[in-house]
């Protein structure tokens, strides 16, 4: 199983996030619904559901979700690399799951939150994607918005076997992970607690340097590095949480990593129609949602690199 529901006691530290009264609750969703109506350049097919998580994960802030909505379509235009040919049985996607295990975990932590693990299944260089990865994690992410809520998200990224020529190859080409940044740290609704970093090497601070300036200090500040391995996790959560290779109960990182492949093959339909119907209309855009669409610049320059929901 893929994600497993919250137990009783995660439960009721969600309830307290939402709204207490179900009718606020869908009042805030017809004022979106509402403002949706009047957004012509944006699509309308996006069901109350989903609506109830993108405001959940916005904590609840109206105006926030409605940033939020904006950039999620705008980027699914404007960022093609990550947004086109999603066919969960294309060649580049089923490879990057043969190359990088990437799934999150079964169950919540104690807190509520969801635990994400990255980590190298291949370590030949040549055949790393990052492109592909950031594809499939886009997706993964879009899956989760159609079935959950949680509180907040912590992700691991294994470095054993990474190399410095893992970095390299796109460090020439630092537009890729800034338009990564933008499709997944400033258009999607998600809230990160912390990244723990495994097995960092010496060259880490080196390269996080490079990409210093894509990264908000906010951001920056929920990094840990550790020289270990997975044992540096226990005093930050129940080790039964984990993959069994890290002392936990989830199941082995190939059975994990399995399953998520599974999952977003199960869901091609919707992969397939969301490419068509995801889409901005820009000659449609009203004056007044310019500034407000993306004050991110995707072509160049800066852009703004402060979105993402970190508690």
């Amino acid at each position: 199983m893929t994600l497993l529901p919250p137990t009783p006691a995660q439960q009721k530290r969600i309830d307290k996030e939402l709204p207490s009264d179900p009718k606020m609750r869908k009042q805030d969703i017809r004022a979106l619904r509402e403002w949706l109506s009047k957004q012509p350049h944006l699509p309308n097919h996006i069901d109350d559901n989903k609506l109830e998580r993108f405001l959940f994960n916005c904590k609840n802030s109206i105006e926030r979700c409605k940033l939020i909505l904006e950039r999620y379509y705008t980027v699914r235009t404007s960022l093609p690399e990550f947004f086109t040919a999603r066919d969960p049985l294309s060649q580049d996607i089923r490879d990057s799951f043969n190359r990088v295990d990437y799934f999150i975990l079964p169950s919540l932590t104690e807190e509520g939150y969801r635990v994400i693990i990255c980590r190298l299944r291949d370590t030949d260089v040549e055949k790393f994607s990052f492109q592909a990865l950031v594809k499939r994690i886009l997706m993964i992410l879009d899956i989760r918005l159609m079935e959950e809520f949680c509180l907040s998200n912590i992700i691991i990224i294994d470095l054993e076997g990474s190399s410095m020529a893992h970095f390299t190859k796109f460090i020439p080409t630092q537009s890729i992970v800034k338009r990564a940044m933008l499709a997944v740290q400033d258009s999607m609704p998600f809230r990160l607690s912390c990244i723990h970093f495994l097995h960092a090497p010496s060259f880490i601070t080196g390269v996080i340097n490079i990409f210093y300036p894509l990264l908000k200090e906010k951001l920056t500040q929920k990094f840990q590095f550790f020289n270990g391995g997975a044992e540096e996790l226990y005093v930050y959560m129940n080790k039964d949480v984990l993959p069994n290779e890290w002392g936990g109960k989830a199941g082995t990182f190939q059975e994990l990593n399995d399953a998520w492949q599974e999952k977003i093959e199960k869901n091609r339909d919707w992969f397939l129609r969301d490419e068509k119907l995801s889409r901005i209309n820009e000659k449609a855009r009203l004056p007044e949602s310019k500034s407000s669409c993306l004050a991110m610049d995707i072509e160049g320059t800066q852009g703004s690199f402060r979105k993402l929901n970190i508690d």
